[in-house]
């Protein structure tokens, strides 16, 4: 595992706990403790982590807007997202 492999998904765990932390605040419960997730559904925080750091050096270098062009979808499904 690379360092910036690391930092994605320490970041994912972040966001995940402080959007579990504000849920009271926004009328919503608990999901959990990180660790407590399944799996996939950590995957998935880890790569909407990951192409949300892509959109940010995107917009840097002015090619905002073009990350989802060959995704109909906009997602990942069924493909492991190798950023």
């Amino acid at each position: 595992m690379t360092i910036q492999d690391k930092t994605v998904e320490t970041f994912a765990e972040n966001f995940y706990r402080y959007h579990d932390a504000l849920a009271p605040d926004f009328g919503g419960g608990s999901a959990g403790e990180w660790n407590e997730l399944a799996a996939n559904e950590r995957k998935r925080y880890v790569a909407a982590a990951r192409l949300a750091f892509l959109e940010l050096r995107a917009e840097t270098e002015g090619s905002h807007g073009e990350l989802f062009k060959d995704w109909p979808s906009g997602g990942t499904e069924g493909r492991e997202c190798g950023c």
